[in-house]
């Protein structure tokens, strides 16, 4: 081989060398801490290093020290909590933050606060395509947003296949990516705040005049065979769908349409129900066979139970059956609905607390709402609650290789916390602070005190 080959083949090699060296030096190094990956339980480090936006190490506080550079930024966590950053799979955080006289910009700044650092936004125009494009441009996504795209509106105006235009599950602008297409099973907020829950005709019949009242006489926008069309269209094209569906006819008519469309094949695309509020016993196991994802709000134990003038008491277990969705092993989310909810479940902490104790801990619906304590069986853990706040939620999204969990060549998207809630006291998990808030290496919230 000519010398002047030898030596070529000799720089490259150095060349090669030297940009691994680089891209093996941490920028930023969180030590001495309790980091837990949620990847699976006891899986918990000491510390965690970050290369540009990437997870580049977790280990113990001498292997991460190790991979810091010069100019690296250290964090001493003093025995505090890292887990990764909390998803919203469910929020409208972007398109009805005026709802709460906040800008778009305001409402991410408020849910970085909390330690989220991924949501969806369940109700996308095309109008908010062309706005949230936008201001992805102008670097005012500080969250990574999946926008789902109205197939029809909540009063039940369709909008068409107009989403095909563009591209599923791939990012459009910075922290931007369509996660798919919205549909309405029934009416929800329409004119004066009217809220169709339908029933099928078992349990309307059931309801006595005050119950007919409180929660109406609805049915469901679509009929199976109409809601399975615009399943497969979808589908068919590679876009997960979310349905809204609370009462059980919403919940039975898109579970029929989900398997009618899939055709027997498995849901690959991760096709989601949400809320899933009145859930009878023969639909329980409809959810793992056909590979649906539940989505529920965790805020409250109200609608737990009812009283007898609402509806008959050997019937309340078919409400908010958190515990009996995740027992059945079917892949379950927990999301706020914000702001179509409890002030409060902006707070991942507040609705983790809800799913584990059994009180109604919430001031936002002690006023109008008949709650009381969730029953014993349908409580979860704190691990479970966490799983499903993480894990399950960027499985819903398409998003689980990139994060969710803390682990090398992921993301890195974080919180850091004053506690573990895994080890905290199930009615002293909203003390618990966020100290931290991190999107892709850069902190994008940090408390005055940490």
């Amino acid at each position: 081989m000519p010398r002047s080959i030898r030596l070529a083949l000799s720089a490259l090699c150095l060349l090669g060398l030297a940009v691994q060296a680089r891209a093996q030096t941490a920028d930023l190094v969180l030590y001495d801490g309790h980091v837990v990956t949620m990847s699976a339980k006891g899986d918990v480090h000491e510390a965690l290093a970050i290369a540009g936006d990437r997870i580049l190490r977790v280990g113990t506080t001498a292997e991460v020290m190790a991979l810091a550079g010069p100019e690296a930024e250290r964090i001493d966590l003093a025995g505090r909590a890292v887990y990764p950053g909390f998803i919203d799979p469910h929020t409208h955080l972007l398109n009805d933050s005026r709802n709460r006289g906040l800008s778009p910009i305001e409402t991410q700044a408020l849910a970085l606060r909390y330690g989220i650092t991924s949501a969806a936004n369940l109700y996308t125009t095309p109008e908010l395509v062309e706005e949230y494009v936008r201001m992805a441009g102008c670097g005012e996504m500080r969250i990574r947003f999946s926008l789902y795209l109205i197939y029809n509106t909540s009063c039940g105006e369709v909008l068409g296949d107009w989403y095909a235009e563009y591209e599923p599950l791939v990012e459009i602008a910075p922290h931007l990516q369509i996660g798919g297409v919205k549909i309405f099973s029934e009416t929800s907020v329409c004119g004066d705040d009217l809220i169709g829950i339908s029933f099928t005709e078992p349990l309307q019949d059931v309801l006595s005049p005050a119950g007919r009242e409180w929660y109406g006489d609805h049915r469901p926008l679509f009929g199976r065979e109409e809601l399975a069309g615009v399943i497969r269209r979808a589908d068919e094209r590679g876009f997960p769908v979310a349905i809204h569906a609370i009462g059980d006819a919403g919940v039975q008519v898109s579970l029929d349409a989900i398997e009618d469309a899939l055709d027997g094949e498995p849901n690959d695309l991760r096709h989601t129900i949400l809320h899933n509020l009145f859930v009878r016993d023969d639909l329980l196991p409809r959810y793992v066979d056909s590979g649906i994802v539940a989505a529920i709000e965790s805020m409250s134990s109200c609608f737990a139970r009812f009283y007898r003038d609402l509806m008959p008491l050997d019937l309340k277990h078919i409400v908010r059956r958190w515990g009996d969705l995740v027992a059945t092993g079917a892949h379950v989310t927990a999301d706020s609905d914000w702001p179509w909810c409890a002030e409060e479940a902006i707070s991942p902490l507040f609705r983790l607390q809800a799913l584990t104790v059994p009180e109604n801990l919430s001031t936002s619906y002690e006023d109008w709402e008949p709650c009381g304590l969730l029953p014993e069986d349908q409580l979860l853990t704190a691990w479970q609650g966490l799983r499903m706040m993480t894990v399950e939620a960027a499985y819903m999204l398409h998003r689980e290789d990139e994060v969710g969990t803390l682990e090398a060549g992921k993301l890195a998207d974080l919180v850091i916390l004053s506690a573990d809630p895994l080890t905290a006291d199930p009615y002293k998990l909203t003390d618990i602070d966020v100290l931290l808030t991190m999107v892709g290496g850069v902190i994008e919230w940090r408390s005055d005190g940490s």
